[in-house]
């Protein structure tokens, strides 16, 4: 009877020190710096990086929430197709448009109403249904979510007929050369299109004069810039929606997607938490917070 207690108790206190795995049960993720908690029930590892910089460290995610131009650029939609997409209601249409934005004072002027009415026109949205085939959704709202149609062009006149846009590449400066700088040239206009391969220059060099504009980004993302960074930047219209997409280079649906694996996300306040809401849609996390500083109530 002694023998038998002896054993029982060396076999919970067995149990207690390495866990039980019996009956099916998933054991715990391991090395992930995760944990499985509330928002958290798989113990996905939660890993913010750079955006443009996503698609070059797919290969050591599990998958990765990435923006649409971004993923454009990659070609992932050619070599790996997104296994899921990010929806939109009304509301989250505005917030999720591309917008052009300039800085604050020059929205009336004849080089931004000109811009606008060449980049708000059937032209641009025939392109971007025929080129991009649902990877972006044209959207040309203002501010507020209300419609925006084209409107007369403006005359060239004067000296000063150059209007300098940076853009990311893929869609924005594909849109701004192959479609309104030609429509702006038959009007008088010189359209110089500056590329930036990241999302802070654009703002800083139209904050300091060295653009008229720039088309890259979301009202979200514009009003952080605007908080963290100093800047005096308005939306002037909005042109297109990229949806975020998850994508990943070894599995093929979420459903293969196994407890533990890492998740890369953008970095910048607002696509981080564009991307997190996409997760909790997707049912990978359960209501986890969108804000970055809470990162450790997914990752533990």
């Amino acid at each position: 009877m002694k023998k038998a207690i002896r054993t029982l108790i060396a076999a919970l206190l067995l149990v207690a020190l390495f866990g039980c795995n019996s009956g099916g049960n998933t054991p715990a993720p391991a090395d992930t710096g995760a944990t499985v908690n509330a928002v958290n029930p798989h113990g996905y590892e939660i890993v913010p990086i750079e955006a443009a910089n996503l698609p070059l460290n797919l290969k050591d995610l599990g998958v990765a929430v990435i923006n649409g131009n971004y993923a454009l650029e990659a070609k992932l939609n050619e070599t790996n197709p997104a296994i899921a997409i990010e929806e939109f209601d009304a509301e989250t249409s505005v917030r999720r448009t591309n917008y052009l934005a300039v800085k604050e004072g020059n929205e009336d002027s004849r080089k931004i109403q000109a811009l606008v009415a060449a980049i708000v026109s059937p032209d641009v949205a025939s392109y971007i249904e025929g080129t991009y085939k649902g990877a972006v959704i044209t959207s040309f709202v203002d501010a507020d979510g209300n419609a925006v149609t084209a409107g007369e062009i403006p005359e060239a006149a004067g000296e000063d007929v150059t209007i300098r846009v940076g853009a990311t590449l893929v869609p924005h400066a594909e849109i701004l050369n192959n479609i309104v700088k030609p429509t702006l040239a038959e009007h008088g206009w010189n359209l110089e299109v500056v590329e930036f391969a990241d999302y802070v220059l654009p703002n800083t060099s139209l904050e300091e004069g060295e653009l008229d504009a720039n088309y890259f980004q979301t009202l979200g993302y514009l009003k952080n810039q605007n908080e963290e960074r100093g800047l005096h930047l308005v939306a002037a219209v909005g042109v297109h929606i990229e949806p975020m997409g998850v994508y990943s280079a070894t599995f093929k649906s979420l459903t293969e997607l196994p407890d533990g694996a890492s998740i890369g996300v953008p970095n910048d306040t607002d696509n981080y938490g564009r991307a997190i809401d996409l997760l909790n849609a997707l049912g990978l996390l359960e209501g986890a917070p969108t804000d970055p500083e809470k990162i450790n109530e997914i990752n533990g």
